[in-house]
């Protein structure tokens, strides 16, 4: 199968409408913390396969980490397109030079590939980062790209921003500059020498600072028409496809965002949603039993699912 067959396996209708569940020992631990003495990994793990088996099934495709596809032998049949997240373990990186850590047993993991439409790699990147830093960042991110070309899979790239103590720029002033760093890291892994096929970015604003979205009010800068603009600005020259990641951002401001850039008329793919789908069902399912739980997922999880892809609709 080519690199292309694999591309068509991650849309549904031409869109990227994408599940993530791949975050480890983050999610590990807020299951544990609110869990209680009672947590066990099999709770972390269950919780993971219900929502994959149940949500999963309305998206276009799935991304795992590999101790999750490896815990169930289930997910090797399920029909719906599988993303494979080419990292030791979201969490587990160097806090300062934060240098995404590759598969520990890349042989092993490189036959799992072959069950996987894409291989998805993320780095923590800031543009006003130490030079020397970003520059071997560089290099393993155009070495994974040279693993993807090899394999004739396509490489789903997630540049991460973040706030870097050691750039001399004061945090309020990063906040401010999130929509030229977003452009910056657009840009900049477009080019060829990457040989990324689909870039997974962020929104160019903070949800916090968007007038009309839930949040405190207190910071809101920006109104729909200069996060419409701001966007338009960062991608409507573009030219490799990219994606929206959620980062956690409650689900109606996901929402809301998704339906700004469609109004933009910015040629967005589509989205990969983890957090802002799933993450209110936590509570749920380590207080209130797996009956609410399942509740939870069929009715208010279904339709959130439901809810993004109807942006992605053509009308």
């Amino acid at each position: 199968m080519s690199k292309q067959d694999h591309f068509n396996q991650l849309l549904q209708n031409g869109k990227f409408a994408a599940l993530a569940i791949d975050q480890g020992t983050s999610l590990k631990d807020i299951i544990k913390e609110s869990k209680g003495a009672t947590f066990t990994t099999t709770d972390y793990f269950l919780f993971k396969k219900q929502i994959i088996l149940n949500l999963g099934i309305d998206a276009s495709s799935v991304l795992f980490d590999y101790d999750t596809y490896l815990s169930d032998p289930c997910f090797r049949s399920i029909e719906t397109s599988k993303i494979i997240a080419y990292e030791d373990d979201a969490y587990n990186i160097d806090n300062k030079s934060r240098i995404t850590l590759l598969p520990k047993i890349l042989n092993q993991n490189d036959e799992i590939i072959k069950d996987f439409s894409a291989i998805k790699f993320f780095m923590y990147f800031n543009p006003d980062s130490d030079p020397i830093i970003n520059n071997e960042k560089f290099k393993v991110i155009k070495h994974v790209g040279q693993i993807c070309k090899d394999l004739d899979i396509p490489y789903l790239f997630e540049p991460l921003l973040y706030f870097d103590e050691g750039a001399e720029i004061e945090y309020q002033r990063y906040l401010l500059k999130k929509p030229v760093y977003i452009k910056y890291l657009y840009k900049e892994f477009s080019k060829e020498e990457y040989q990324i096929d689909i870039i997974k970015i962020e929104f160019p604003f903070n949800e916090a600072q968007v007038k009309g979205f839930e949040n405190d009010g207190i910071s809101s800068i920006y109104s729909y028409e200069n996060c419409s603009e701001i966007m338009k600005e960062c991608f409507e020259n573009g030219t490799t496809p990219f994606v929206f990641l959620s980062a956690g951002m409650k689900f109606n401001n996901f929402l809301n965002s998704l339906e700004l850039a469609k109004s933009s008329k910015i040629d967005c793919l589509g989205f990969l949603c983890g957090r802002s789908i799933w993450q209110d069902s936590i509570d749920i399912f380590c207080k209130s039993g797996q009956d609410s739980f399942m509740d939870w997922i069929n009715l208010e999880g279904k339709q959130r699912v439901q809810k993004l892809k109807n942006v992605l609709i053509d009308n």
